[in-house]
């Protein structure tokens, strides 16, 4: 059984292309039902859930991107609105509004333009843009038990030199209270908002196949001896395993992820997270050396490991991060943190690298805002004795914890610190006014590993940012949004000089 591989996931061989026509063909005998997920990107939206879970109206966790709407739209709808304050109801009225937009008529079309002097390269949660200019367009039909979505994006003089792109590209099937995913999905894995130290949706999504459970439910057994394990509250687990390109240190590597979510008190939500890299062109692919992977048997000389590393399961990531809310007097807060550890000590993560957040929400003058002061620190042990070039790099997978040019978790890569002020203002028209102060010293200590790993931003340096975007809706099918960034000083990303530079954003859905 050792020498058994996993199967390939490649997407050009005829046999799967027709799986994939004959599962569409068949999927339209279903009736429309509802979307299967929320998907990450919408600041507005991700606020009016985080408020409504602050609130205890929502009960499912909340900072697992996607997030299931299932679990969602059931709390929405079993809310008592007799006692509810104006803020709750604007938000409990916009995400209903939300999840029917998303579900109405048969065929739902989307897209967007956008245009911009530059690349974005430190991206928070609501960034959509990656290229200068983008064309996007999709597709998506719902069915009971099927979601399909069909996206297209044309960039123009992309940085990794793919035009034509089926980002967002999915296929789902739901099976009792799990839905089966194949496709490439953007994610984001956490409480920040503005990055995610260990899956962010800064570099372009993963394609691969995925596991999600459709309700957060807590456990409900009968059994005495197993009662104790309801109290953990609802949760949530995903988990995904997918393939790296094939121009790469280790051609064709695997992706794989999992994470697990859950709410023991209406104000905590908590979560840990694993990623890795295993396999590839040249490494063990056989069950035993996934098996090690699993189990966390994969560190030179331990049993069975050998001390060159040549039968080294692979690369390895490990997450804890929880977020506590609070209220003071009529405004609705939180304190979060993630850390994502390099190696394990004890069963712990360990050699990290760490962020902190603190946030609040309220109603004034008939305008909701959200305020984000967060910290993210991504040299390993920046806490005691600073390890250089060491969080994502691997001696193995040479070219890193990144995909296409980009890295998997926080934009600003490695041996980074990123303090970020973020104000979102959401007025009762629609419109939107956000903006962010941040001081990014970008590869710190101004080293890198040999290519084809280290930074992507080149030597360093420290850059003030401040960025302002004004979104407004032109009619209920169109959004227009202009947006501006000041740096203080130039940067140099994937070889490319950046400075300030301007954007205008136009999207549309019917």
């Amino acid at each position: 059984m050792d020498n058994i591989n996993v199967i390939h996931l490649n997407c050009k061989s005829w046999r799967v292309k027709a799986m994939l026509a004959a599962i569409l063909s068949f999927s339209i005998i279903f009736s429309a039902h509802a979307a299967p997920w929320v998907d990450g990107g919408d600041h507005r939206l991700r606020h009016h859930i985080q408020l409504l879970a602050d609130k205890n109206i929502i009960t499912v966790p909340v900072t697992t991107w996607p997030l299931m709407w299932s679990g969602v739209i059931h709390d929405v709808k079993q809310a008592d609105y007799s006692n509810l304050d104006e803020e709750s109801l604007w938000s409990l009225r916009y995400v209903k509004h939300a999840f029917a937009r998303q579900t109405e008529g048969a065929l739902r079309f989307s897209g967007q333009l956008s245009a911009a002097e530059s690349v974005n390269a430190v991206k928070h949660f609501a960034d959509n843009r990656r290229e200068q200019s983008e064309a996007k367009a999709s597709i998506d039909w719902m069915g009971d038990k099927f979601a399909v979505h069909i996206a297209g994006t044309y960039a123009e003089q992309p940085q990794d030199g793919n035009k034509w792109r089926a980002d967002g590209s999915y296929i789902s099937y739901a099976l009792g209270n799990w839905a089966f995913s194949a496709g490439a999905i953007d994610r984001w894995w956490g409480p920040g908002w503005g990055s995610s130290l260990t899956l962010s949706n800064n570099a372009r999504p993963i394609p691969g196949l995925s596991l999600q459970r459709r309700n957060s439910d807590a456990f409900n057994f009968g059994s005495p001896w197993l009662s104790w394990l309801s109290y953990i509250g609802p949760w949530q687990f995903t988990s995904i395993a997918g393939q790296l390109e094939a121009n790469r240190h280790i051609p064709d590597a695997y992706f794989l992820g999992a994470r697990f979510s859950f709410r023991p008190l209406n104000s905590v939500e908590l979560a840990f997270s694993r990623t890795a890299q295993w396999g590839g062109e040249g490494r063990p692919q056989s069950l035993s050396s996934l098996k090690d992977l699993i189990i966390g048997n994969d560190n030179r000389g331990d049993s069975g490991i050998a001390l060159d590393g040549s039968n080294e399961p692979g690369n390895q990531q490990a997450t804890i991060d929880a977020r506590y809310s609070f209220a003071i007097s009529q405004t609705h807060n939180a304190m979060y943190f993630q850390f994502t550890g390099e190696d394990e000590a004890g069963g712990l993560p360990s050699r990290g690298m760490l962020q902190l957040g603190l946030e609040s929400s309220f109603l004034y003058r008939n305008t909701q805002h959200r305020l984000v002061l967060e910290v993210s620190d991504t040299t390993s042990e920046s806490y005691s004795d600073e390890r250089p070039n060491y969080a994502y790099e691997h001696g193995i997978y040479r070219s890193g914890y990144r995909y296409k040019g980009r890295p998997i978790g926080a934009s600003i890569d490695n041996d980074s610190r990123l303090v970020s002020f973020m104000a979102n203002h959401y007025l009762t028209s629609g419109k939107q006014l956000s903006w962010s102060v941040s001081k990014v010293d970008l590869n710190a200590d101004t080293t890198n590993v040999d290519a084809p790993g280290g930074s992507v931003f080149g030597g360093g340096g420290v850059v003030k940012i401040a960025k302002i975007q004004y979104s407004v809706p032109v009619n209920a099918y169109w959004q227009l949004s202009f947006a501006y960034q000041y740096a203080s000083d130039l940067f140099l990303f994937n070889n490319e000089v950046l400075d300030s530079s301007g954007s205008m954003i136009l999207d549309f859905r019917f």
